[in-house]
């Protein structure tokens, strides 16, 4: 997400405002707020305040729940572009979590312009390490997944049979197992804003 934010700033002059908990990145050129919410900082009381300074972007920390959601969506339907995180196993994961949220199929349809979701991978080559595997999804990627149509964008799946293939893993990791989704970290990031 700091990335995106990078990008944008360096590229556009716009006024942004993050919403963190905690901040995990000090930035210049923009507002970074700290949640506490045992001092009464919410994520809620924090988007109110952040609204009423009128940002460009505005980038929640994380989407823990129905009213952080909703208020995400709502910033979004009134053209503002809004990052943020919510955990999810894949990219189409992220829009069931909205829709359990209670996100409208409209307001999805409407406002989601990107989902990326990521997956760490433990490489061989060209040392043990582990390395990030992404799905990204579009817009229009999305609107097939709203649809209930297959994915137009590389899985996971297909994703870990690449780096079999390629040899950077030295064989084919299947995290549908049972004793395999312990080390299964995923966080998609989701772009939502009002379409020009």
């Amino acid at each position: 997400m700091y990335a995106i934010l990078q990008d944008l700033l360096r590229n556009k002059a716009c006024q942004a405002i993050t919403l963190e908990d905690p901040i995990e990145k000090r930035m210049d050129n923009l507002l970074q707020v700290q949640v506490n919410e045992k001092a009464g900082l919410t994520y809620q009381a924090g988007l109110k305040a952040a609204l009423r300074h009128d940002p460009d972007v505005l980038m929640i920390g994380e989407i823990r729940d129905e009213s952080t959601a909703s208020f995400a969506f709502e910033t979004a339907r009134t053209g503002h572009l809004v990052i943020s995180t919510l955990h999810a196993r894949n990219a189409a994961g992220a829009i069931h979590r909205l829709q359990e949220m209670g996100i409208p199929l409209a307001d999805l349809q409407h406002t989601l312009i990107g989902i990326a979701s990521l997956e760490l991978l433990p490489i061989q080559q060209p040392y043990p390490s582990r390395a990030a595997i992404m799905e990204l999804a579009n817009a229009n990627q999305i609107h097939r997944l709203l649809q209930n149509s297959t994915s137009s964008f590389l899985t996971f799946a297909e994703l870990r049979r690449k780096a079999y293939a390629y040899g950077f893993v030295k064989e084919e990791i299947d995290y549908n197992q049972k004793d395999s989704q312990a080390i299964i970290y995923g966080a998609a990031n989701t772009v939502s804003q009002t379409a020009p």
